[in-house]
């Protein structure tokens, strides 16, 4: 069985990553001297600035906890879009890997299948006239 899970970002995931990843200080400008803290007006606009940089990247996060059927993943999607900033939003769901020909991916180390994220596409079923 296959979970479910919606990856991309949103404008409140790339603002916490960048808080995160923003440095405090900046360098004093004279040799020996100990850094400089950044004002939190500095630091807000270091923020949105990573933060515009994170929303213009290719970079994507999972942003839902994972769903047992590919419907509540798009129920959250349409919520996410409704809420605000956000790009690339994709359903993706876990199940085993496979190479370009259909054949499973097994590791090396523990002769298991490999699992990992694939985007969902949803079947076509045919339609009955």
């Amino acid at each position: 069985m296959s979970t479910f899970a919606v990856f991309g970002m949103t404008r409140d995931v790339a603002l916490a990553e960048a808080r995160k990843t923003t440095k405090t200080t900046k360098p004093s400008g004279k040799v020996g001297c100990p850094p400089i803290d950044l004002t939190v007006a500095e630091l807000d606009e270091a923020v949105d600035k990573q933060a515009l940089k994170i929303m213009q990247g290719k970079k994507v996060r999972q942003l839902s906890p994972t769903f047992d059927a590919p419907q509540y993943a798009e129920q959250f999607v349409s919520l996410a879009r409704k809420g605000g900033n956000c790009r690339d939003l994709r359903i993706r769901a876990r199940c085993n890997l496979t190479d370009a020909e259909g054949n499973p991916l097994i590791d090396k180390k523990t002769k298991a299948p490999k699992i990992g994220w694939v985007d969902y596409q949803p079947e076509m079923t045919p339609k009955v006239a």
